[in-house]
């Protein structure tokens, strides 16, 4: 085994868990003349291999594909969860998701919390948010019939955007309408929203969320099919109406490709991958949509654009049988602790700052987008702020010749891990996700705590280990072969885990 990592992690071990939030850190640049503008968009369970860009052969994104020529590329980018609220909290917030102290099915965010366009609003910027908000409406109280026809609050605009429009939750979970700011978009008294348990009929699956019926206009207007095509006008609208005197911030998390897979009628059958597919070259249309805006109003100089993905991918039969791996090699998918839940796509581009087709393999964290944001943007951050993010600015603006910044970090959601230089540790067995055994056979995945049928062997140990450098496929587990690496490990997870929650 490679003895220097096994020396990185000793010396990480030895730190306090400051170490993920130094002030050196948290130190802004100089302010430019003009701050950037910055866009941020968010797609849904997008995997590491679902792009031209990393590897897909079975569908096109030349619009995704063109930002990572014009930027750098991340291969070693991680949601720090594999599922996508406790994901959208920690880029919003820079905390990792446990820190939130909520009551379902209010709002995930506390009061007096310290959060990314609230930072950004009170420095000068313009903040809307369009798309997928699920991170949580109101105050507890139940989310019915009473409460969507009503002011819809708290919600984005209590977080710091001046602006929203988007489908409230993910487009599996009513209501199956838009909402702009606090209202439903063309809602109308005399015919309010109902919430039903009737299945929608945009719904393809086995179970479902319940439905919502009546505000005949309101739903007219959401049309389920071009949710992301929507979103991205919308977006271009915003973008419109700014000027070169003032900032903006525009967050824009998409739907697709989370099921139900619902490609417009022009998209349908454009790929090789089946309706996946076709959802995917969907999203990267609405990605162009928002360049071409930016291009046209001439913000395209001074502007990051970030493209990223919340969480893993999931396999959906009809596109693997036609050969098109969501998650590439990687071991995993949604919700899993492995490396398929949480390794995403990551692309940033700001034309004159960050090198154009560059690849950098070094460590990212969602929760790095806070204090990263904020640096590129010349703001200091307030105290407190974003206490699991580290400033990867250096790293963006010089790929190649910047040390590594962050040699840690938790991955949580369904499943748990600790990242620590190139080990890997997991406090559980399995995937502790989605993961089902046909997966084995069918991707040809090999791992030792598993048989050739995917069945979990009566053998498996009570936690994993693995060197991500050596076996980037997870195939060992090393946890009794090296059980002094495995005990530190252990220790430091709980230790951060605690310390975490006490911050």
């Amino acid at each position: 085994m490679n003895t220097p990592f096994h020396i990185l992690l000793v010396a990480a071990l030895a730190l306090p868990f400051s170490l993920n939030a130094a002030p050196s850190d948290k130190k802004a640049k100089e302010p430019k003349a003009k701050p950037p503008n910055i866009v941020l968009m968010l797609a849904d369970d997008l995997g590491y291999g679902d792009t031209g860009c990393y590897g897909a052969t079975k569908l096109k994104t030349p619009n995704i594909d063109t930002l990572a020529t014009q930027g750098v590329k991340f291969t070693d980018a991680h949601s720090s969860a594999a599922v996508c609220q406790p994901t959208r909290y920690g880029i919003l917030a820079g905390r990792y998701y446990w820190r939130a102290k909520r009551t379902e099915p209010a709002l995930y965010f506390q009061e007096g919390e310290i959060l990314l366009p609230q930072v950004l609003k009170d420095n000068g910027y313009n903040t809307a948010a369009f798309g997928k908000w699920h991170l949580g409406w109101g105050s507890g109280q139940p989310l019915d019939g009473a409460f969507w026809n009503g002011e819809i609050t708290p919600g984005p605009l209590s977080t710091g955007f001046d602006y929203y429009f988007g489908v409230p939750q993910s487009h599996s979970q009513p209501p199956f309408v838009f909402v702009e700011n606090t209202r439903i978009y063309k809602g109308d008294p005399k015919d309010p929203l109902l919430m039903t348990k009737d299945q929608p009929k945009h719904w393809k699956y086995t179970g479902n969320s319940g439905g919502s019926a009546g505000a005949k206009a309101a739903h007219e207007a959401c049309d389920m099919d071009r949710l992301d095509l929507t979103l991205a006008n919308k977006a271009s609208e915003f973008i419109a109406k700014q000027t070169k005197e003032k900032p903006f911030f525009v967050y824009i998390p998409f739907y697709a490709p989370h099921v139900p897979l619902l490609p417009a009628k022009e998209f349908r059958g454009s790929s090789q991958a089946g309706e996946y597919g076709d959802f995917i070259q969907q999203l990267d249309k609405a990605v162009g949509i928002v360049l071409q805006s930016l291009k046209d109003h001439g913000f395209d100089d001074n502007t990051i654009v970030i493209f990223t993905s919340d969480n893993g991918g999931c396999y959906i039969q009809e596109t693997l049988d036609a050969g098109h791996r969501s998650n590439a090699s990687w071991l995993g998918l949604k919700a899993d602790a492995w490396e398929g839940g949480h390794r995403e796509p990551f692309i940033a581009r700001w034309p004159g700052r960050i090198p154009a087709g560059t690849v950098c393999d070094k460590l990212l964290s969602f929760t790095d987008l806070f204090p990263t944001i904020a640096a590129a943007s010349g703001v200091l951050l307030p105290r407190n702020a974003a206490p699991d993010g580290l400033n990867q600015l250096p790293m963006l603006e010089h790929p190649a010749g910047t040390p590594t910044i962050r040699n840690e970090m938790i991955y949580s959601g369904r499943g748990r891990a600790l990242r620590s230089g190139d080990w890997v540790y997991q406090p559980d067995k399995g995937s502790q996700g989605l993961f089902g055994t046909f997966y084995f056979k069918q991707l040809g995945y090999k791992n030792s705590e598993f048989d050739e049928d995917g069945k979990q062997l009566e053998s498996a140990q009570p936690v994993q280990l693995y060197n991500l450098k050596d076996d980037p496929q997870q195939t060992t587990n090393l946890a009794e072969k090296f059980p002094e690496i495995t005990k530190q490990m252990a220790a430091r997870f709980d230790e951060t885990m605690r310390q975490a929650k006490s911050r």
